[in-house]
């Protein structure tokens, strides 16, 4: 590579960098947010380092490695993607997406400048970048049923009578809840990222060392059954006075740290030779891609930056503002529905005097605080009811709940993304981002009705023709954004 070549890559490299850093430096900062305030992700600040350090004592590798440079489209094509992915979890505000899009995307990018063959040298320190991402929240719920069922099935082997229902378990000393902490998420992630490591310092063979994380990544899921029976078991025969409260994440950890010993003193047992940890030369840090290959590289990450700057996004008011109803109500007083959307442009929650509850918010499809689909909105209060029976029609779904009290309560609920009604929340999120993609300045609707009692026909009824009546609110409020009045 001529003098003047070099030049034009790191000049290249520079300018890549800094699109790099203003497109994506936000979603870093989401990141080390999420790596700060969760225990699950605190092993994340490791990863870097580690990266780093394999950046610069790598494996001697088996074959002096060689790669066609036509490979190198491979992360040009992948970097494409990966704006396409991280614009759409923008507009969707899934930061998931975004994550991934920011580490993959630094990936790819460390691909093309460093080219096929120092990139194959380097393969686990670019790959382990991976961990940098902050993701698996989205497993927690299977993980919860996972672990309640291998609960059930433990006590039930050394006969102590249990009933299910849900995360809920009811053993002769008391009731037992399979918490979100419970779920074993945190082992999960912690065991992916160690195993990981453990893999690629002793095993040679790509197939041994992803088949090692599968295993340790079962076993952790196994382990955390046994850790939830052991309490719940221990709970049971010493009356409750011992496994909860403090002893309960010491007895967690303690047995987490036993189970990768064990998983590892297993691993090693079918390890490889050795092979040596050596210092990386200076000719394998160098640049050996093609200044077209970063050429491109630039293009891209500009041309997103360009489009995401280009898009407004909705302000917040500085009041929320009361949704006019288009018939005779009166604000609720009193409920025990717990309906909640938050951070909302516009809401109402209002009842009729027959008691039937109505409940409308309005949202813009992108907006400086809040989102229609987040965690923090509820169709109804999970800490009192959970869902008995879920009715799925082609434009609305219906709800039956039931508390531990025995209360019961039924709630009719659709979203609008304009003139659409729609019911998964996937659904409401993909089009809402879709809209806003495509610079689409309407409003997006949360639509809920609901009656104490269970879903009878009668209830039904009630409920439909509620429907009918609130359904109405949107032309009302669309004619009073226009004009810019509200209530």
């Amino acid at each position: 590579m001529t003098a003047l070549n070099r030049q034009a890559n790191v000049l290249l490299l520079v300018v890549i960098g800094l699109a790099y850093i203003v497109l994506y430096g936000s979603t870093w900062l989401d990141m080390e947010r999420v790596w700060r305030s969760s225990a699950t992700y605190n092993h994340c600040y490791l990863i870097l380092p580690i990266c780093l350090y394999f950046f610069y004592r790598a494996k001697t590798p088996l074959i002096t490695p060689s790669a066609a440079g036509y490979w190198l489209w491979l992360p040009a094509l992948g970097l494409i993607l990966l704006q396409l992915i991280w614009l759409f979890g923008y507009a969707a505000d899934i930061a998931l997406l975004m994550h991934i899009a920011a580490v993959m995307s630094l990936q790819a990018l460390l691909w093309l400048a460093f080219g096929n063959t120092n990139s194959r040298l380097h393969w686990f320190a670019i790959a382990y970048l991976i961990f940098l991402v902050p993701f698996g929240e989205e497993l927690s719920p299977f993980l919860q049923n996972i672990t309640a069922d291998l609960t059930v099935v433990m006590l039930q082997a050394v006969s102590i009578p249990v009933y299910r229902e849900g995360l809920y378990l009811a053993t002769p000393v008391g009731l037992f809840e399979v918490a979100e902490a419970c779920s074993g998420l945190r082992f999960l992630i912690a065991s992916l990222a160690i195993s990981a490591l453990f893999a690629y310092l002793h095993y040679n063979k790509i197939w041994k060392q992803v088949s090692f994380v599968v295993f340790m990544a079962l076993l952790s899921v196994l382990a955390n059954g046994v850790r939830a029976f052991m309490l719940v078991y221990i709970g049971e025969k010493t009356d409750m006075r011992f496994g909860f409260g403090a002893d309960h994440y010491l007895y967690g950890w303690l047995f987490f740290g036993l189970v990768l010993i064990a998983g590892f003193w297993l691993g090693a047992k079918f390890s490889d030779p050795t092979q040596q940890l050596e210092r990386r030369s200076k000719q394998h840090f160098s640049l050996q891609t093609k200044p077209s290959m970063l050429i491109l590289a630039t293009a891209i990450i500009a041309l997103t930056l360009s489009y995401r700057l280009s898009l407004n996004v909705m302000a917040e008011p500085a009041a929320i503002h009361n949704l006019a109803m288009p018939f005779a109500s009166q604000p609720v007083e009193k409920s025990n529905w717990g309906i909640n959307f938050i951070n909302s442009l516009a809401q109402s929650h209002a009842q009729d005097t027959a008691g039937t509850e109505y409940f409308v918010a309005r949202y813009g499809n992108k907006q400086q605080n809040g989102e229609l689909i987040n965690w923090q909105n509820n169709l109804f209060d999970k800490q009192r009811w959970q869902v008995q029976r879920r009715i799925i029609g082609a434009d609305s779904a219906i709800l039956q709940l039931r508390s531990l009290t025995n209360e019961q309560r039924t709630v009719l609920y659709w979203y609008q993304i304009d003139e659409q009604r729609v019911v998964p929340e996937l659904e409401v999120k993909v089009r809402q981002a879709l809209s806003y993609l495509a610079d689409d300045q309407s409003s997006a609707y949360i639509f809920a009705v609901s009656v104490n009692g269970k879903a009878s026909e009668q209830n039904l009824a009630v409920l439909q023709q509620a429907a009918a009546l609130l359904s109405q609110t949107q032309t009302t409020t669309e004619q009073a954004v226009a004009g810019g009045q509200y209530d």
